[in-house]
């Protein structure tokens, strides 16, 4: 068992992106899992309390968590995982389904919905088939909107990067490269990547765990400059370094563009690289080197100064715009969680956390 500790880390795993519900799942364990709990139900059934209360009680017993926050309300949860045991719990509900690997053997199904009477439901049948109806409309439009911001986005991107003094990037490449991998060289093995996301485009607008995710980190370098001016490419060939090392690290993606590389963290060497721009600005006094990238980019003309200047105004309110959908569908989520919530035994799932717990315990003697 672990030492005693209380600390958790926190991050999502699955996204509101340009790209429509963007998942990570399959990140949150390992291929050498020993437990993982699916659990199966509708709005409300308790799934996120379910876990948080056995989180809690793990946590009591001295062991290190890792929470998975839901990108449609970050204070849910949507899966936790215990790194010790190689044990977590996951919920495997729509958007991110997920389906037992090694059924009964390493997965076990929890499903919640075998404890709810039915007939509360069956009565209110029309009404739950109309929020739920629009709150898929809620989320199909703000997929629109995101998916506008990403082009937008893209473009201010590009236009910055047609404008980059060369590969004036590269030193800094160099720089990093040399200062986090000084003790190491190519292993022959490749390394291993975890990717996930540190930010996320929420009903409660944009959210970021990178304090909780570098919490460990000695050091912590922050890129500081706007869209293209080489951030992506230096984390791109830090990435490919590790690899190329043989080091195991956590890959963090755009919370808007999935494809593309934000933050990079080492844990064997607790070193991170962090893209540091609204609305993630981050860079600790303590142990943080501010890395400015604008200098990269040539001086404006007046046409991409202009083109700038609007792709960023464009960019901002196509992102509110998709956060106000956000918010709409949470609504009719928390509407959809009461039809369900008032008919649940909540007695017998109380029961069933207590196994959950039994287990997670006897695995760890």
């Amino acid at each position: 068992m672990s030492s005693k500790t209380e600390r958790v880390r926190h991050f999502f795993a699955g996204g509101n992106t340009g790209e429509g519900f963007y998942s990570f799942y399959d990140q949150i364990m390992g291929p050498d899992a020993r437990r993982l709990y699916l659990l199966k139900g509708g709005p409300g059934t308790g799934k996120s309390t379910f876990m948080r209360e056995v989180a809690q009680v793990m946590l009591a017993h001295g062991f290190e968590l890792e929470f998975f926050h839901c990108s449609s309300d970050p204070n849910s949860l949507d899966g936790v995982a215990i790194p010790a045991l190689k044990a977590g719990l996951i919920d495997g509900t729509a958007p991110h389904i997920m389906d037992p690997v090694h059924p009964g053997v390493v997965d076990q199904i929890i499903n919640l919905g075998a404890y709810w009477d039915e007939t509360p439901l069956t009565a209110a049948k029309e009404k739950i088939l109309e929020t739920a109806a629009k709150k898929k409309s809620c989320f199909e439009r703000a997929y629109v909107y995101l998916a506008a911001a990403k082009g937008v986005y893209q473009h201010w991107e590009a236009t910055n990067r047609t404008r980059l003094a060369g590969e004036s990037w590269l030193p800094v490449y160099f720089r990093l490269k040399e200062e986090i991998f000084a003790q190491h060289r190519p292993s022959g093995k490749p390394g291993t990547l975890r990717h996930l996301f540190a930010s996320a485009i929420t009903p409660e607008g944009p959210v970021n765990f990178l304090e909780s995710i570098c919490a460990g980190a000695g050091k912590i370098y922050a890129l500081d400059g706007p869209p293209g001016s080489g951030q992506s490419f230096i984390l791109e060939r830090l990435v490919a370094t590790t690899l190329e090392y043989g080091l195991a690290a956590e890959v963090y993606h755009c919370a808007l563009d999935p494809r593309r590389i934000e933050h990079l963290y080492l844990p064997k060497l607790k070193i991170a690289v962090v893209s540091s721009h609204w609305p993630h600005q981050f860079c600790p006094e303590q142990n943080g080197e501010r890395i400015e990238t604008a200098g990269f980019v040539n001086q404006y003309s007046p046409l991409s100064q202009e083109t700038v200047k609007e792709a960023r105004l464009v960019y901002l309110d196509l992102l509110e715009r998709s956060m106000n959908w956000l918010r709409k569908a949470k609504t009719l989520h928390t509407e959809l969680e009461k039809y369900y919530t008032a008919c649940m035994d909540w007695q017998q799932i109380t029961a069933l956390k207590e196994d959950v717990i039994s287990d997670l315990l006897r695995i760890s003697q």
